[in-house]
Order: C-alpha cells, then sequence, then structure tokens
C-alpha cells in the first residue's frame, strides 16, 4: 500500500501528542512533522519540527515539498484536537491508490459546544476555485504535485495563499481532487456564527490583504486553463437605441412579506429622476396579506404593475423572467428585494446614468447592512471594491456575490434569461454579463439590506449552505466552461477557404440574405472617364445603408446592428484573430460580400487597426479589404469595421486625389500609412482624417489605396426635388464604382455627374 507523511500544527504539547497518536495507528505513516511557530515549544518523541510563519503560506507548502518522502501528505488544518477514524488513514491510502487521486478529502464529525454533529462537506468541481471551498481540516495530497506546485511556484511568497495555489495547482493535473463520502475524523469546531454572518467575511477590510493574494492565485489560475477574460475583450453597449414605455422599471419579486414590501415599494415610489419609470410587483401568490398591500398601491400608483404569475413553480429568478419579458418593462431593469430600501432618492438616477456615462450592460451598487428599525450591522457597508475594471470579471468567479442594488440592460438580460430559482439567479447574471460586457460600479451607498429572522438566507443549515454553495459551484463551472469555448473561439484565425465554406454555410441558414445574392445581378453601366473605367451600380437593396441617418443623435437611438446581441438570430460569425469577426453582408454591393465587424462597440478609427487590415488582406487571398471612415461612407460609424469582397470586383479608378502605398512587408506598409496619415487634416471635434482605404494583396507585394474625403455626402444628397441624387460615397463609390439604390437617379447619372460628387467629396 502506498505511504504517508503527516504534518500537525503545533502550539500546545498536550493536544498535539494526542493529535500525533491519532495518526501514529497506522503503519503507513512514516513521517510525522510539526509546524511550529514556537521555537522554544519541546520536541515530540518520532516527529519532526518544522518552524513556519502560517499554515498556509508558500513558504509552509515548500518546507512541507522539500521534506516529504512518502506517497502522500496528510495536512491538517488546526491547532485544536482531531480525532481520526478507525482505519481512516489505510482507507484513504486505499482509496488514493485506486483512483491515482492528486487529493483527497471527506465528509467530517465536528464537535460544537459538547456535542457530536455531522459535517457533509461536496464534490470539487471544476467551478469549485472559490478560495473558502470547506474540504475540512484534512485533507491529502500526493507527494509528487507538492513537489511540482512547488518547483513551478517557487517565486511565490504568499502569506495566506500557499495551500489555495497548491489546491488549484492538483485540480488543473489528471489526477482527481477525490471526494471520499464517509466520515473519516472528527474535528472542533469553533466557528459557531450562523451562515447569514459568515457570509461576508471576504468582504471585510480587514481580510483585504488576504484577498488580495486570493485574487492573483485564482487569476492565475484561469490563465493556466484558458478562462480568463481580459479587460481589453469587454465591449461598452450602446443602451440608447429602441424603444421602450418607460426608461426604468424597479422589479420587486415578493412572497408573503406583509411586514416589508409597503415599505419597499414606496422607497421605489419616492424616487427623483430626470425620466419615467414603473415599478413592477410579481406576487407569487401570497397568502398573509401581501397580495392586498400591493393591490392598495397599485391602485394608488399607476406606476404600479401588479403581477400575479399563472404559474405556481416559479422561483425569484422566474418572477424576474416574469417582470422583463412583460411588455411594460423598461430599457433597464432594477433590483428592489421586497426585504430592502433604496437608501437616497437619487438611486434610480444614480444607476441609470452611470449606464449611459459608462456604456454598461449591467451595474452594480453598494448598501448597508442594517436591522428592521435602520440600525447598522457588521459589517457595514458592502461596497465590493474588491472588484477593479482590470479584473473584476475574473475575480467574481471566485467570490461569492457581486453587490446590490444590481440592474440590467432589459434587451440584453432578456436575451440571457434568469434561471428560475431562488438562490444565485443573481450572481448567474453577473458572471454571464461580465464574460463580455462592461459592468458599472457604484461605491456609494444607494441600498438598504435590512436584515431581519425573516431573511431567507438568516440561519441556514449545513445541508441548505451545502446546496447552496453546490450551486454557485455549478454556476461557476458553466461559466468557466463558457468562457474557454469563447477564448477558444476568439483564438480562430480565418483561412480562405474557412471564409468560404462559412459564406455558404451562412447563406444555407440565411433565407432572405441567400435571395439577394441570387438576385444581385444588378443593373450597371460604364462611363470611360479621362482613359478610366467608371461603373454605376443600380442596387434598390443598398437604400438601407446609403439612407443610414449618421448623425450623433440618430446613432444613440438605434441599436448597434454589429453588436451580436443585436444581429438577427440567423446570422453568425467567424473569429478572424483575438479581435475581429466576420460576418456576411445581409445587403450586398459585392457577389461576396462581408464585415469584418471589432469584438468591442468601438468608434470608426482605422489606425489601431490598420495592421489587421493588412493580416486580413493577407490571408484572405481571393479578397480585398476596404474601410469607410465615420463621415466617409460607414452606416455604422460608431462600431469599427471593414469590409472584403472578391478580388475581381475591386475598382482602382480614383478620380479624386488619393495615395497609393506598395511595400512587401507589413512593418514597411504601417510605417508609410502612418505618414500618410500623419499628413491629412483632422477636422474639429473628428477622431481622425476623413478617408477611405482599400488593401489587397498583390503577388508577393501589399497594394494600399487612401483616397481622402472633405465630405460625407453630396449637396445633391440633401437637394429637393428633381435635383436630389441619393448618392452616400463610401470606398467603392469612391474607387469607382458608385452604387445608385434609386432607378430614378440610376436612369439620369451621367459621366459628369458621377465625376462631379466624386471630386466633391474627395479632394
Amino acid at each position: 500500500m502506498k505511504t504517508i507523511d503527516c504534518f500537525i500544527p503545533y502550539n500546545d504539547v498536550d493536544t498535539v501528542k494526542r493529535n500525533v497518536e491519532q495518526f501514529k495507528a497506522s503503519d503507513n505513516v512514516k513521517q510525522i512533522f510539526l509546524l511550529a511557530h514556537d521555537a522554544s515549544l519541546p520536541q515530540i518523541e518520532g516527529c519532526s519540527m518544522l518552524f513556519v510563519d502560517t499554515l498556509e503560506s508558500s513558504a509552509t507548502m515548500r518546507q512541507m515539498a522539500l521534506v516529504a518522502k512518502s506517497d502522500y501528505v496528510a495536512i491538517y488544518g488546526k491547532f485544536l484536537p482531531i480525532k481520526v477514524g478507525y482505519g481512516a488513514v489505510d482507507r484513504v491510502l486505499q482509496i488514493a491508490e485506486t483512483m491515482n487521486a492528486g487529493m483527497l478529502y471527506s465528509d467530517h464529525y465536528a464537535m460544537k459546544e459538547g456535542k457530536l454533529t455531522k459535517a457533509p462537506v461536496i464534490v470539487y468541481q471544476k467551478g469549485s476555485v472559490r478560495n473558502d471551498f470547506d474540504f475540512g481540516s484534512l485533507r491529502f495530497v500526493k507527494t509528487s504535485l507538492l513537489k511540482a506546485c512547488e518547483e513551478q511556484y517557487r517565486e511565490n511568497q504568499w502569506k495566506a495563499a500557499g495551500m489555495y495555489e497548491l489546491t488549484l495547482f492538483v485540480s488543473r493535473q489528471t489526477e482527481p481532487i477525490y471526494y471520499i463520502n464517509e466520515y473519516l475524523f472528527t474535528e472542533d469546531e469553533t466557528d459557531l456564527r450562523k451562515s447569514g454572518d459568515k457570509q461576508f467575511d471576504y468582504v471585510d477590510p480587514r481580510n483585504r490583504e488576504v484577498q488580495i493574494e486570493m485574487e492573483q492565485v485564482c487569476t492565475e489560475h484561469l490563465k493556466q486553463i484558458d478562462a480568463y477574460v481580459a479587460a481589453e475583450d469587454v465591449t461598452d453597449l450602446a443602451v440608447g437605441g429602441g424603444s421602450f414605455p418607460t426608461e426604468a422599471s424597479v422589479i420587486i419579486p415578493v412572497k408573503n412579506r406583509a411586514r416589508t414590501v409597503e415599505d419597499a415599494i414606496m422607497s421605489a415610489m419616492s424616487q427623483k429622476t430626470t425620466f419615467d419609470y414603473n415599478i413592477i410587483v410579481v406576487d407569487n401568490h401570497s397568502t398573509d396579506g401581501t397580495t392586498q398591500i400591493v393591490e392598495r398601491l397599485a391602485n394608488y400608483d399607476p406606476r404600479v404593475v401588479h403581477i400575479v404569475p399563472e404559474r405556481d413553480d416559479l422561483g425569484i429568478g422566474g418572477c424576474w423572467n416574469l417582470a422583463i419579458q412583460d411588455k411594460r418593462c423598461g430599457r433597464f431593469a432594477i433590483q428592489l428585494d421586497s426585504d430592502d430600501l433604496y437608501s437616497r432618492e437619487s438611486t434610480l438616477q444614480m444607476i441609470v446614468d452611470k449606464f449611459y456615462n459608462e456604456h454598461c450592460a449591467m451595474v452594480i451598487g453598494s448598501y448597508r447592512m442594517c436591522d428592521f428599525n435602520l440600525r447598522t450591522l457588521p459589517p457595514g457597508t458592502i461596497d465590493h471594491k474588491e472588484w477593479t475594471d482590470e479584473n473584476g470579471r475574473n475575480n467574481a468567479l471566485r467570490i461569492n456575490g457581486l453587490g446590490a442594488p444590481r440592474a440590467f440592460y432589459t434587451p440584453l438580460l432578456r436575451q440571457i434569461g434568469v434561471p428560475n430559482t431562488s438562490y444565485g439567479e443573481d450572481y448567474a447574471l453577473g458572471l454571464a454579463f461580465s464574460r463580455k460586457y462592461k459592468i458599472g460600479r457604484i461605491f456609494d451607498v444607494v441600498y438598504l439590506c435590512r436584515r431581519w429572522e425573516g431573511n431567507s438566507d438568516a440561519a441556514l443549515s449545513p445541508e441548505r449552505v451545502n446546496q447552496n454553495n453546490y450551486y454557485k459551484d455549478m454556476l461557476r463551472s458553466l461559466e468557466i466552461t463558457t468562457r474557454q469555448q469563447m477564448n477558444q473561439y476568439w483564438k480562430g484565425r480565418a483561412t480562405q477557404e474557412d471564409v468560404n465554406l462559412f459564406f455558404e454555410r451562412q447563406l444555407a441558414a440565411w433565407e432572405d440574405v441567400e435571395e439577394r445574392y441570387r438576385n444581385l445581378v444588378v443593373q450597371t453601366k460604364t462611363f470611360a472617364v479621362d482613359g478610366k473605367m467608371l461603373t454605376i451600380q443600380h442596387n434598390p437593396a443598398r437604400i438601407v445603408s446609403t439612407g443610414a441617418k449618421i448623425d450623433k443623435d440618430s446613432i444613440r437611438h438605434r441599436p448597434c446592428f454589429l453588436c451580436d446581441m443585436n444581429r438577427p438570430a440567423e446570422q453568425y460569425g467567424l473569429a478572424m484573430n483575438e479581435r475581429f469577426q466576420l460576418l456576411i453582408n445581409p445587403f450586398p454591393i459585392l457577389k461576396r460580400h462581408f464585415t469584418i465587424a471589432l469584438r468591442q462597440h468601438q468608434l470608426q478609427q482605422i489606425r489601431p487597426y490598420y495592421a489587421d487590415m493588412l493580416d486580413f488582406a493577407e490571408r484572405l487571398d481571393e479578397l480585398f479589404v476596404f474601410y469607410n471612415g465615420p463621415l466617409c461612407g460607414a452606416s455604422a460609424p460608431d462600431h469599427m469595421h471593414f469590409q472584403a469582397g472578391p478580388k475581381e470586383q475591386l475598382p482602382t479608378t480614383c478620380l479624386s486625389k488619393h495615395y497609393e502605398i506598395r511595400a512587401k512587408t507589413k512593418q514597411e506598409m504601417v510605417e508609410r500609412f502612418n505618414e500618410v496619415y500623419d499628413g491629412l487634416p483632422i477636422e474639429r471635434d473628428e477622431l481622425e482624417p476623413r478617408m477611405n482605404v482599400l488593401t489587397w494583396k498583390e503577388a508577393d507585394e501589399f497594394v494600399t489605396l487612401v483616397i481622402p474625403r472633405t465630405k460625407h455626402r453630396p449637396a445633391c444628397y440633401e437637394a429637393k426635388g428633381d435635383e436630389q441624387m441619393l448618392v452616400s460615397p463610401g470606398a467603392l463609390d469612391m474607387a469607382g464604382l458608385m452604387i445608385v439604390p434609386r432607378a430614378e437617379d440610376f436612369n439620369r447619372i451621367t459621366a459628369e455627374i458621377a465625376t462631379d460628387i466624386i471630386k466633391e467629396c474627395g479632394v
């Protein structure tokens, strides 16, 4: 059978002697090491002393790795008495050998105030990455993994996160972390607080340094398993688009809260805002008078919307789903629990302002813990300052909550949906939203969380605590897997063959667009101008782009059609690199017409992405890539994108001033492009010079045409009557393929008119 070395904390002679005897009962225990702070403690016969700083530091893990010689190590994590069950050590080694386990732990008994109680634990999952996962105080680790972890992280000097680092390291190996569903030992339990008091330990300011260490270790783990999401990979959200019955809705799910619900609703009714809002109360079949209270308030104030579900199986999440799917729900859905209150009259205004100012998908505030009479309770203010814009979305996987109140952009919340549970549904949403979108934080107290004997989480049984922890670990497992899949997707670097296959599959899945491409036998006419050929294309479907309003107010009030949440269900993408995604253009000019959209919702601006443009032109050897500046033909100037089409349709008839750049290397192309860019004027309040750009690969040489612009649209675009001609030139138009959506304009356009339009908009 396998052998084992034991590591036992030592600060009291009598206690440690009893503990040592517990482990000596097994013949498979070969060495016992005592972990001591105090060098004056006497030696214990048959044991070796290791002097350590803390039980869970990197230095302690390192010392254990250096002296361990057996197959496994047993690590006891308390200075208190432990009673090892009959044959327990041998049983663990037997299972370890059978399962080739990397770490093992078990259920145990707890002695609480002289009473023996069961202390079951739960299965370790992929998502059990929180540092407070309960293994019990005794765990067993394969020695080879202890040594491998020490070797990999030898430079780390954690004071508190050494054991946590070891645990996550083991979880990444092929040997499993194995849960033994047997009661193998008894430990003294000294933390007798209720579950409702323990749940906020990680936000206690006194624990901040420890939490920073834990966050760093967890972040490294997420990077190792490819579940890390970098700050630059999340996107702003254009929240101003679309039409809603009201700007915001306060959502209050309630069941049997006659004592508190009126206070909550009145708190919402008292908000001072510059916008309209309503209060949607989902009364989940109350039987204690709550229904009558809500009815009375709804009759008093029409802003109160009283909904009683038809179903009788809804949890809090199901009630939320019912509220947000209601046609009366506003642009933003904002939490208010039926026990709680807003702490100030400006709470809603602050939340909505945060959405617009920071382009957030979700906003989370801060709250104060108080009793029923609003007197502050420990730990006082819960502001979750452990959240940072840089790493909050990753650290969220380690901690158990994100804060309150929570508010959501309703269209996105409808897409994601709320789990129909009454625990953890808010946490699931925080993880899902933070995976892709920016989360806004308000660190001022805007909410009062009232703790009283009626709270659902005030004093939970160990079994219920385990159920809750298991569920949140499951949510983390799902989220980690989703993030891994997302990261794997964005590592794609599509080839020309991939794009060709994608095009055929997308047309097969999108009937309307397939018909547009099939019918793209457009009428054209060609003019010879100064020895160059200028083509005019009559394309009625392009009226969508040609007629697009691109003023700031119009853009603010329409959903961005390049953001994935606003795309048609039939449209999917192909990753080009970690930043861009190729989409089929649903309103084509070219026989294969693509949009290459940035992953994030950021303004159209070419300079940071010109190297990407060159990369696309090189990899997609059948296509050319083109760019319309924000006031130079881009119908989505608020979302950075390129377009691409077949080289055989590449227009190169530039009738206005232009620059041609040629070079064999990307570096030289970037340098020359920047020289041209820097030489062009930038209009006041604009981000870049007005320009159109076309790029392609010609044999072993890159070619870029830069066409400077002075105007977005010609005067005839805004003219009235017969003088009007709806032509809005982009890169293709300026390069010699002019798109004319209206038949009357196509019929009367001449070479002279077309040339004048190009020269008027060019330089």
